[in-house]
């Protein structure tokens, strides 16, 4: 028998009753386990009779494992007796000094649930989405990045300017001695790319091939501690000025791509819209559904349960070690590559396990409050994917992931595309997009009856200069 008592939103006490019955079970079935090591004259060890045992050595010894047994068998039926939904090992509090084999006993169990999630807002959440339209403008700056990536540097036979790259030798004096890691040949560089320490690439503009010249500048105070603020004079050659030819978008460039389905300019700058489009809708998508999410999370606040975010950071702590080590490298090196210290990186993991147990929490109540489920047509094909993906047969699927896990995940799949179609964008919002979208591409209005047709107008297309 058992009684719960509610100590916080997150936390109840059982109060759990042990028979005398029950207790004397517990003691005969771990008497083996308990006596099994143990020595008495006459007697091999594990084969002392339970009645000689007692007399020897009393019933204290066997009280532990006594206890352990019976709280493991009463405390799941308690759980599940009063419908508890536990997120933690149980506390359990008992006086040992009321243990007796000739009685019953009672003990305590306190323990963390699942939280209550009470919805107070999930439809009709608005937030300024991603926009769709692709722009002429941004049609124009993929193309000349394609463009570029085509680009060949060429020999140039004059100055150097901004952007040319220069072959040359160079070696590094301070106080007139040449220094270490000062020195280079036939060094490739981009004037202009900040490459060089402030000063140094502008001095080189200008020179020509076989040029040479003495090129003054100062380190920064930040620089290695040895030459950290010095003034320094490198000896340059220049030996090549080269120059990027970029290509014309011409039917030429179009056929090199050799891009299925596409042999024109026109064919090539609306691929490259289309690609444009899959990558802002695709954009679009995910921050859309970050942005529901959040709102969700935001409106409809939920008490945690400090060892719920524990437990699920913990978990995220040790795949980020597991990542480290699939990798070979420490730790602290992984975490620098994220730009994060262990302070931070723990700061981040809690945050991110509080987030994500909050949308699912919330997605999981929204699916049931909406009563989703999933046709069993639709779980069919699940398992059909599910077999697929996996390369199993559906037999073998189906007995791998029980039905009850997959319409978990089916639900909350459901529970998100009801969130998304139901949240979203202020109106006024939407009808900016309405517009872009009309400015993007324009309908043609139909001609007023008995009027003159407008006057046609023409758009000259802008040619860009090669570069």
């Amino acid at each position: 028998m058992s009684t719960v008592e509610k100590l916080t939103n997150n936390q109840v006490k059982l109060t759990i009753e042990v028979s005398k019955e029950l207790f004397g079970e517990a003691i005969k079935a771990v008497y083996p386990q308990v006596s099994k090591d143990t020595k008495v004259d006459g007697f091999r060890p594990g084969k002392v009779p339970m009645n000689i045992f007692i007399s020897r050595f009393g019933y204290g010894p066997l009280y532990e494992e006594a206890v352990n047994y019976v709280i493991n068998k009463t405390y799941p039926a308690a759980v599940e007796e009063n419908n508890l939904e536990v997120v933690d090992y149980p506390k359990i509090d008992l006086d040992f000094a009321t243990i007796s084999h000739d009685a019953g006993f009672t003990y305590t169990a306190e323990v963390y649930v699942m939280p209550v999630v009470e919805l107070q807002k999930y439809t009709g959440l608005t937030f300024k989405a991603l926009s769709k339209t692709v722009g002429k403008k941004e049609v124009e700056e993929a193309i000349k990045n394609r463009l570029a990536a085509k680009a060949e540097n060429v020999i140039k036979e004059g100055a150097a300017e901004l952007g040319d790259t220069l072959v040359f030798d160079f070696e590094g004096f301070v106080d007139g001695v040449a220094f270490e890691g000062g020195k280079a040949e036939n060094y490739e560089l981009v004037l202009g790319s900040g490459q060089f320490i402030p000063g140094f690439e502008d001095q080189l503009v200008g020179l020509k091939a076989e040029e040479a010249k003495d090129v003054n500048v100062t380190f920064p105070e930040n620089y290695h501690a040895d030459l950290a603020g010095k003034d320094a004079t490198f000896k340059c050659l220049v030996h090549e000025v080269k120059t990027k030819v970029v290509p014309t978008l011409d039917e030429e460039f179009v056929k090199e791509a050799e891009i299925e389905g596409v042999s024109t300019v026109a064919e090539f700058e609306a691929h490259v819209k289309n690609e444009l489009k899959a990558a802002k809708l695709n954009a679009y998508e995910e921050d859309f559904t970050q942005k529901v999410l959040k709102e969700l999370v935001d409106n409809n606040p939920i008490d945690l349960p400090v060892c719920m975010i524990d437990n699920y950071a913990k978990q995220l702590e040790d795949n980020a070690h597991k990542q480290a080590e699939q990798y070979k490298i420490p730790f602290e090196m992984f975490l620098q590559f994220q730009g994060l210290n262990e302070e931070t990186f723990k700061a981040r993991t809690r945050e991110t396990a509080e987030n994500q147990i909050k949308v699912d929490l919330l997605i999981d109540a929204v699916a049931k409050a909406e009563n989703l489920k999933p046709a069993d047509e639709a779980i069919e094909e699940e398992y059909k994917q599910i077999a697929e993906a996996n390369k199993v047969s559906l037999e073998k699927a189906k007995k791998a992931v029980s039905v009850e896990d997959v319409v978990y995940h089916m639900n909350k799949q459901l529970a998100l595309e009801f969130l998304k179609k139901n949240n979203g964008p202020a109106k006024a919002a939407k009808k900016e997009e309405v517009k872009e979208e009309a400015k993007e591409e324009p309908k043609a209005k139909k001609a007023p009856a008995k009027k003159a047709p407008a006057k046609k107008t023409t758009t000259k297309k802008a040619t860009k200069k090669a570069e």
